[in-house]
């Protein structure tokens, strides 16, 4: 018997007593000690619980897009980072790549969870049907964000000249001996779709804790596949349905004048906040942090980041000043350090990203004063009153470049933005050409660079599973 990964060992343990138990005669009536048996509903429930499941590595797209700052000596610890960071297009990232694995692996040992009750979530017991089929439709949610997040990872943007590529394995089975074939990327958002589809109906209004989808979650997801298929009159009604069931917006201005005293004390650097705007944030459609090793090198919430970066910012905007400070090194090393605690909500999902979604298809649709409100009624919670100013446009290409410039400030160090760069580079009506300064030297990034696909890495070539993976970029 092989394993779909080797990651999966411990909850490939599980999933075959439960295989086993459910499908096969022969079947010891002995449990293993210390082993049980899923059968409840709050058996399965539990999964959702466990947010130790629910990673999402994302560092090489932050250094790629600019948006995670490393030192001209760190990059020398890491080939794969030094060619994202510095955009060597020479480079074959594939031969450098054996650390770049675990964002992979974690989405297919999540993607084992959801399968597991989308398979055998309507057969729990101490349930009522109404129960069983939420559970299942949770799961349904789960696994189209965590299929979202891979294969924007590790595959070409969904477009129509690219929907029959090969993109990312097709794990649709609990069953550590079934297929799971690498798909197109056409197969892949089909699923994504079809399971959306069938979760929305049976979504609670609200979720049992952070981790538990809601309806406005449903919706969400929906929205965001829709957009990164460029079908942005679906995003809009879906982006809509979103915001009525939850469009509260967090209010930046007041946990900043609360946070005053401790934001301008120059002493401390990743200090605790009196309330968690993460956690606790009534945006969160979902909440999913990255992994701890995400947080190697830093003591608290916030990454650092690069100055030119943090110049992309407006004044007064609290998303920068809430939680970076200008910082300099006894070496003259500048960039943006955190003076931020929490852990933000990178993995998950957010109100506000509703608000742009409906804010880029109503531009795109001709309606460019709604448009720019839409997005102002963010803005408004996110700048200090004294610096706020509506954002304003005289046509369809200034109001949509304003609207994803000002999402990126949303959205800054997420895999959010980086998904919509490369819808704009691919559909080419707005496309990103990024540029970064190190030591004197002026690095770009292309719209059309193969630098916007990350390959996967040696282990995971080498460890394909029940069906062979091909490469999915050149370099």
């Amino acid at each position: 018997m092989r394993l779909i990964h080797k990651i999966l060992s411990k909850a490939a343990l599980v999933g075959a007593i439960l295989t086993t138990a459910t499908s096969c005669d022969s079947f010891l009536n002995e449990i293993p000690k210390g082993q049980k048996i899923p059968t409840t509903w709050e058996d399965y429930n539990a999964f959702m619980r466990n947010n130790n499941i629910s990673y999402f590595e994302i560092d090489q797209l932050l250094f790629l897009t600019g948006d995670y700052f490393r030192s001209p000596s760190a990059l020398n610890n890491s080939e794969l980072t030094r060619a994202n960071y510095l955009y060597l297009e020479d480079v074959n990232r594939t031969l450098i790549n054996n650390g770049d694995y675990q964002g992979y692996y974690s989405a297919y040992e999540m993607m084992f969870y959801w399968n597991l009750i989308i398979e055998d979530g309507m057969n729990t017991t101490e349930a009522t049907e109404q129960q069983r089929r939420m559970l299942v439709a949770q799961a349904r949610v789960l696994r189209a964000m965590t299929y979202f997040y891979v294969v924007n990872y590790h595959a070409d943007q969904y477009w129509e000249t690219t929907k029959d590529l090969l993109s990312v394995p097709l794990a649709t089975s609990a069953s550590v001996e079934s297929a799971s074939p690498q798909g197109t990327l056409r197969e892949v958002y089909d699923l994504m779709l079809s399971d959306l589809d069938k979760a929305i109906p049976d979504l609670p209004k609200y979720g049992e804790t952070i981790l538990h989808p809601t309806k406005a979650a449903g919706y969400g997801i929906l929205a965001r596949v829709l957009l990164s298929m460029g079908r942005y009159d679906e995003a809009l009604k879906a982006a809509e349905n979103a915001l009525g069931e939850n469009s509260a917006l967090f209010d930046w201005v007041k946990f900043y004048n609360d946070e005053k005293a401790r934001i301008e004390d120059t002493s401390t650097w990743n200090s605790a906040t009196g309330v968690d705007p993460e956690s606790e944030n009534p945006e969160n459609y979902i909440y999913h942090q990255a992994s701890m090793s995400f947080w190697q090198g830093i003591s608290g919430g916030c990454l650092t980041m690069p100055v030119e970066r943090a110049e992309k910012f407006e004044p007064g905007d609290i998303r920068l000043i809430g939680k970076w400070r200008y910082y300099v090194t006894g070496a003259g090393v500048e960039y943006y350090r955190g003076i931020y605690a929490n852990v933000p909500n990178y993995g998950g999902m957010r109100s506000a990203e509703m608000y742009y979604i409906k804010a880029e298809c109503l531009a795109r649709a001709g309606q460019i004063q709604e448009a720019l409100e839409t997005v102002n009624t963010v803005r408004r919670t996110r700048f200090l009153p004294e610096y706020y100013h509506d954002l304003t446009a005289a046509d369809k290409t200034e109001a949509i470049n304003k609207i994803i410039d000002d999402k990126a400030n949303e959205f800054v160090q997420t895999q959010v933005i980086f998904c919509d760069y490369r819808r704009l580079n691919k559909e080419g009506l707005y496309p990103r050409t990024l540029t970064k300064t190190v030591e004197g030297v002026t690095h770009t990034l292309t719209p059309d660079s193969h630098l916007w696909i990350m390959p996967y890495s040696i282990q995971v070539l080498n460890n394909p599973g029940n069906n062979p993976i091909q490469q999915t970029v050149d370099m």
